[in-house]
C-alpha cells in the first residue's frame, strides 16, 4: 500500500473509532505524515510513517504553536502523566521535542503498510484522542487563539 492510501485509511479507521464529540477534526497530509486537528493546526495529533532503518510509525500529540502555549500544554501532560500512562501505556513519552516544540508520542513498529497495520495504528491514535483531548481541549485549543 502507498504511504497516501495508508495515511488516508488511517484518518478514515480513527475517526470511526472515536467517540461522535470526537469525530469532527480536519486533517491535513504532506508527504509521509498526517495531522488531525481540531481548532488550531498547530496543535494536532500527528502520523509520521518513518521508514529507512527505522520502519515505525510515530503517533502522538504534537504542541507546535508559540513556546508559551507548548510549554503550558506540556504542563498540563505532565500533570497528568501518570494517567496518562495508564491509559495508553508506559511507552508513551512526554517531552520538549526541540527548543520551541512539546510532544507526546510512542513508536508503533510494523513491517508493511496494509490494513491491518493501518487500523492498529488508527486504534492506537483514537484512544489517544480520548485521552488527550479532553486535557488540552480547553483553553489551548479554542478558537480564538488561531
Amino acid at each position: 500500500m502507498r504511504v497516501n492510501e495508508f495515511l488516508n485509511l488511517v484518518a478514515q479507521e480513527t475517526r470511526a473509532a472515536l467517540p461522535i464529540r470526537f469525530r469532527k477534526f480536519h486533517a491535513w497530509k504532506r508527504y509521509t505524515l498526517i495531522q488531525l486537528f481540531y481548532a488550531r493546526r498547530s496543535i494536532h495529533y500527528e502520523v509520521w510513517v518513518r521508514g529507512g532503518n527505522v520502519h515505525a510509525l510515530e503517533i502522538g500529540l504534537h504542541c507546535e504553536a508559540d513556546a508559551a502555549t507548548n510549554r503550558a500544554v506540556l504542563e498540563k501532560l505532565d500533570a497528568h502523566l501518570f494517567e496518562i500512562k495508564h491509559a495508553l501505556g508506559d511507552h508513551i513519552e512526554a517531552e520538549q521535542w526541540t527548543k520551541s516544540w512539546t510532544r507526546v508520542h510512542e513508536l508503533m513498529p510494523y513491517q508493511h503498510l496494509d490494513d491491518a497495520t493501518a487500523r492498529a495504528c488508527a486504534k492506537k491514535l483514537a484512544r489517544m484522542i480520548e485521552t488527550l483531548q479532553p486535557l488540552v481541549g480547553n483553553p489551548f485549543l479554542s478558537k480564538k487563539q488561531t
